[in-house]
Order: C-alpha cells, then structure tokens, then sequence
C-alpha cells in the first residue's frame, strides 16, 4: 500500500493554527484581567483599610460619647449637689480594653456652666490608632426661673382684662372665665386641659397634654405635648448643710443696701459673693429692706398651710434689689423666698414692692396678699401658686405680676437645677 501523505497535513495544520490561536487569546485575556485584578486587590485592601479605621473611629467615639453620658447621668440624681464641686467633677483616665477615655473640665459657676473635653482613643494611651474629641457644653438652669406664673395643680383664672407675662407651667387643667385674658411673653405649658373663651389669647406657643384647648386663641403655635419637666421639691438637708445664717426660731431680717442684713435682736452679716442661705428650721421668717448680693431665704418645717406655726415667710414692707434697676435681678443682686407651707405678702396703708423668686412647696393655695383699700400691689419675678387676696378691699387699687427675665441669667443661690446639654462639637 502506498501511502498519500498530502491526506494527513490538514490535520496537523488544523492542531496547529488551533494552537497559535488560543495562546494570542490567552495573552489579551491577561492583558485585560490583570490590571483588573490588581485594582479589585486595591480596592478590597482599601475598602478592608476603610472598615478598620471606620470601626476604630466609632470606637473612640463611643468612648468620648460614655464620658458625657456619665456626667449627665451624675447630674441628673441631684439637682443641689456637686455641680460645680472639682472633686465631684474630676474623672481618672480610663483603660480599656480596645481603648481608652480622658477628660478635662471647666466649671463655672457664676454663668452656671460645665465645659467638657473628653477624648476617646483605640490602641493604648501611649499609641492609639485612632483618637475623637467631644467638646460639650452643661448649662444648669432651674425650673423656678423659668415661668412668670407656675401652678402645682389645676389653675383658674377668673379677672376681667388680666395680662400675663414670662409664660405659665400649670400642673393641672387651666380653666379662663374671666374676659380678655392675655398670656404675653413666654409659652403656655398646661398638663391637661384648657377651658377658655375666645377673648383669651396667647401671644407665643401652647404646650398641652390634654384633649382639649377650648376657644383659646393662639398666635404661635400649637404642641400636643410638654417638655420633659418634674415639679421642684425641697432638700432642707442641704440648705442645713450649706447655710450663710440659720435660725430655729422666728426671726425678722431686714436686708441693707450696704452688702449685709440685719438680724433684728441679732447679728449683722456680710452677703458673701457667692450668695447668702438664711435657713430657718422649722420656723417662719419675716423679710423686708434692700437686697444688695444673691440672697435665699428659706422656712422649712413639715407639712402645712398658712395657719401652721412653721415653715411661712412673710413680706411685710417693700422688697427691692439695691442700684439703678431695683425691681429687676442682675449679677450684683437676686432673691428667692422658698417656704414649706406659705409665703404672704402684708402691708397696711401703704403700696407694696416685693422682687424675686416665691415658691411654696405644699398645697396650691398657701400664697396670700393681705393689704389696705386704696393701695397698690407689685411683684416683679416669678410665683407658684395663685395668690389668694384677703376679702375685703386689700389692695384694690391696682396689683400688677411681672416676670423677670434676668433671674435667669442672675439665680439666687441654692435653687434645685436640670443639666441641659447645650453644646456639642465632635472633632
């Protein structure tokens, strides 16, 4: 047989152009997927980078963000105590295990304010892998500055051309019978609800809880609910432990513009610059004169009214503040008469002046204005009850209940305190 090789070489030219075939392919196909592979690896590496990082920056985060939360957590079991206090204020560096937390602070305590610094890191303190700043920013403010007119309970107003300025917290449903009442200058908080006609107008924001606002008008606007708040109590423990003067009898004390007051049938003392605390325990005192400093005046006793034999202060003769603004706070002058059972504002033939902060802690009809017909009644700072007039004529001439705004830049000293988070800058 003879062979014919001519039949067999398309075979062999068929293998071999398959093969010069797929190796040119092979080269573009990683000419391609290469470059491609290599930026999917960076990108991964990156992305991988990324995620760390991201996970050490939170965790720094949340350490800095613990150091705040403690504080407030701090402030917020105490309304008196360690506000300002370095020694309750002062944090050691904190280790742990995937990190570590410092803090600095400011404290101020004639504006009232804490300024925080606290720092998180990742790693260890010496060599951290990733570091937050928090700056934050506590401004301490008391509920009884707040509010021109403050009710513990429900609240009736029944006068005729009424006007009421710096806003009312009422603790209760408001009730309006009386015609052309005004609230001016501050919102309207009531926890319940509100019956009032028309002619009853709030010039600013209404806060309410209740079902109903009746035909009141209001020109801002409206919230079904009210900001977090809880009605001031108390602590006589610590006016016992922080006190300027104390007594445990009655006294009358009469303030000089000079910087002091008078104990009458007793010593006369300096107001310090931090502000004085006049404690009666279990007593009642009777306040009069020119404020000149940050003063408080407090009766504690148990619970009562206005007939008990404790707890009660008595305005009996004008109450001003000492320079050129006397019926408005300022940094050099401020007031509070805080009492168990009853505050009374009493003075015969004559007007009458009182500034400053009123609280009654019991009850919600235990303030009273007793006076002579023909007579004037002012008030320029804030109230806690409806002050019940003594029938009759007492002070039918005009009584005029003004807010005063300055208290709260100008507190007097020893009133409870919220921390509100005013501030807060992460870096």
């Amino acid at each position: 047989m003879r062979w014919r090789w001519t039949s067999i070489r398309p075979f062999f030219r068929s293998r071999a152009d398959k093969g010069g075939f797929a190796l040119p392919s092979a080269l573009v196909l990683l000419i391609f997927l290469l470059p491609m592979g290599i930026m999917f690896y960076r990108y991964s590496a990156q992305a991988l980078r990324s995620a760390v990082q991201e996970r050490r920056q939170k965790t720094a985060t949340q350490m800095a963000n613990a150091i705040v939360t403690d504080y407030m957590r701090q402030f917020s079991q105490d309304p008196y105590n360690g506000h300002y206090d370095t020694d309750r204020l002062q944090r050691p560096e904190a280790v742990f295990e995937g990190g570590f937390s410092t803090v600095t602070f400011t404290a101020d305590e004639i504006n009232r304010t804490v300024h925080l610094t606290a720092t998180g890191g990742y790693g260890a303190p010496e060599n951290p892998q990733a570091r937050r700043r928090l700056e934050a920013l506590v401004q301490f403010s008391s509920d009884l500055t707040q509010f021109g007119t403050m009710s513990n309970g429900p609240f009736s107003i029944s006068a005729n051309n009424a006007a009421y300025e710096g806003g009312l917290w009422i603790n209760g449903n408001l009730t309006v019978t009386g015609a052309n009442v005004r609230f001016n200058g501050g919102p309207l908080v009531v926890e319940g609800n509100i019956v009032a006609p028309a002619s009853a107008v709030l010039d600013g924001d209404l806060y309410y809880t209740g079902n109903s606002i009746g035909n009141l008008t209001v020109l801002g606007t409206v919230y079904n609910f009210t900001p977090s708040a809880s009605w001031p109590a108390l602590d006589f423990n610590y006016y016992d432990a922080h006190y300027t003067y104390k007594s445990t009898a009655d006294r009358t004390i009469i303030f000089n513009s000079t910087g002091s007051f008078t104990v009458v049938d007793g010593p006369t003392m300096l107001i310090p610059p931090s502000g004085a605390i006049l404690y009666c325990d279990n007593c009642s005192f009777t306040l009069r004169g020119v404020v000149s400093g940050r003063v408080t005046a407090v009766a504690g006793a148990g619970a009562g009214s206005c007939a008990s034999a404790a707890g009660r202060i008595t305005i009996n003769d004008n109450l001003y503040y000492a320079g050129a603004s006397s019926i408005t706070a300022s940094a050099g002058a401020s007031f509070a008469a805080l009492a168990r059972n009853c505050v009374t504002f009493s003075k015969n033939a004559s007007h009458l002046t009182a500034v400053g902060v009123y609280f009654v802690e019991q009850g919600t009809s235990n303030m009273r204005l007793t006076g002579s017909a023909g007579f004037r009644f002012w008030l320029y700072g804030v109230r806690t009850q409806g002050i019940t007039i003594t029938p009759g004529t007492s002070f039918s001439a005009q009584r005029s209940l003004n807010y005063d705004a300055n208290l709260r830049s100008y507190p007097p000293p020893g009133l409870p305190e919220r921390a509100l988070l005013v501030g807060w800058n992460l870096r």
